[in-house]
């Protein structure tokens, strides 16, 4: 189930196919942003964990460097960090995430954009958190959805942004999965009814234009 997929020949294709200029000029109007960094945890990312994404060493360079470009741009980023125990999604997945466990600190390379970290306990990272009044103070139209896995917590957060009336944008090349199947999967569904799907050096064309 597992597979290094995370290509530029992938990217590339999921651009091609689920991009739409249209939809894309209805969101660009709208610069009040800020980027949602979703469980960017060693859990994912650091090979000892038994839920290691195995294309975590092509994805990991790429957002940072994104977000090296969005601190330039004053572009606030909003960290979510996961963790659950004995609960629904311990009977769901047959084990916990406990908050204090190591593997479920944020990655290393992740650190130096921390500002804001918010706690959650399920997909969602709108549910039962603070996450919908900080983007409400802060005057955010528009949320740009990152991190991990994209077919989970990545586009169950989207969604609900959707519904709450946010703009989302879900760069083709910002989340990470398991595979190119979910991967895919949820760009196609996205794409349709939710989010506008660019490449991340677009969505920083859009942000540092005038």
């Amino acid at each position: 189930m597992k597979e290094d997929y995370f290509t530029r020949e992938f990217i590339a294709e999921m651009r091609e196919r689920y991009f739409r200029e249209r939809k894309w000029e209805r969101v660009r109007p709208f610069r009040r942003a800020a980027v949602l960094a979703i469980d960017l945890q060693r859990y994912f990312l650091s090979p000892e964990s038994r839920a290691f994404l195995p294309s975590a060493g092509r994805f990991v360079p790429g957002l940072v460097e994104f977000y090296s470009e969005l601190r330039e741009l004053q572009v606030p980023i909003i960290f979510t960090r996961h963790h659950h125990e004995s609960d629904h999604m311990t009977r769901w997945w047959g084990g916990d995430m406990p908050k204090d466990d190591p593997l479920n600190e944020l990655f290393n390379d992740f650190r130096p954009f921390v500002r804001v970290v918010v706690e959650k306990n399920t997909y969602d990272a709108f549910y039962d958190t603070e996450l919908e009044t900080l983007l409400q103070k802060m005057g955010v139209e528009t949320v740009i959805i990152t991190g991990v896995m994209t077919h989970l917590c990545c586009e169950t957060t989207a969604r609900e942004a959707f519904v709450r009336g946010f703009n989302v944008v879900f760069p083709v090349d910002g989340t990470l999965t398991q595979n190119r199947h979910f991967h895919e999967g949820t760009l196609r569904n996205l794409s349709h009814g939710f989010a506008v799907t660019p490449l991340l050096r677009e969505v920083l064309e859009w942000l540092s234009s005038e």
